[in-house]
């Protein structure tokens, strides 16, 4: 079966809006009340990749009156780990004990606003940086596979601490395991593209087994400085092209 895969990264300030708002479901908020729409049309499952804090609020701020909600919903959207907060290479050269201890401060914080069917078992690491112990301290949190940013033969880039053989093979859009979890490579980064680059890029991966694609948060809004202002049709579109070449939307955790 060929599939794809679509996580967001940088995800905060949703949570921070939901509680300022009151919303009754938290699919109220225009970010989620998009992607429901895009699940209830095309079937797409979702996962979106946590920061622990951002300014004037953290995840421990974060209600829990929508956790059933958030359970009702969790087989097509899930939660993980990204990082403490937006932050440059935050775990280049982080040990075990600082990796561990923002890991499970963020999956805490899941499973109690949102219950351990919101939980997932794989994530991205915020700038896909992480040392040997930074690895074994997600490991042992939990995750199992990760996904990364491993450019092209023409332009290779390496995430974690894969070795260039490792890296090779996913740059041909292979999954690798090496110390209990598998990497990936993300093939397009949606932010970075207009609508038809975005589909020119995912017409020459079509054939792949899987296809992995990816988005950030802040895109969504009005007033940040880089607002996408076609945000929910970039994505959709992505999405109908792949859909529409036989790709049914996945977790990553369901290949690995």
């Amino acid at each position: 079966m060929k599939s794809f895969i679509f996580t967001v990264d940088d995800n905060i300030r949703l949570f921070k809006e939901i509680c300022e708002r009151g919303y009754t479901s938290v699919f109220e908020h225009p970010y989620l009340a998009m992607y429901k729409r895009l699940h209830e049309t095309l079937g797409i499952k979702m996962q979106l990749n946590l920061f622990y804090e951002c300014e004037g609020f953290c995840l421990n701020d974060m209600t829990d009156r929508y956790k059933a909600e958030f359970e009702n919903n969790a087989d097509w959207l899930k939660m993980s780990f990204h990082s403490r907060l937006e932050n440059v290479k935050p775990y280049k050269d982080s040990g075990y004990d600082e990796v561990f201890r923002d890991c499970s401060g963020v999956n805490r914080e899941i499973l109690r606003f949102a219950g351990e069917k919101s939980l997932a078992k794989t994530t991205t690491i915020h700038y896909c940086l992480a040392t040997a112990d930074g690895l074994r301290a997600i490991f042992d949190n939990g995750y199992r596979g990760l996904l990364g940013l491993y450019g092209t033969s023409a332009e290779p880039r390496s995430s974690y601490v894969s070795t260039e053989t490792e890296c090779e093979k996913i740059r041909r859009g292979e999954s690798v395991i090496s110390r209990g979890i598998a990497y990936a490579g993300i093939d397009v980064i949606l932010n970075l593209y207009e609508k038809a680059e975005i589909l020119e890029r995912l017409n020459k991966l079509i054939g792949r087994d899987i296809i992995k694609i990816m988005i950030h948060e802040q895109y969504f809004y009005e007033d940040y400085k880089r607002y996408i202002p076609d945000f929910e049709d970039r994505i959709e579109a992505a999405f109908r092209l792949l859909i529409e070449n036989g790709y049914k939307s996945i977790f990553f955790e369901n290949v690995i």
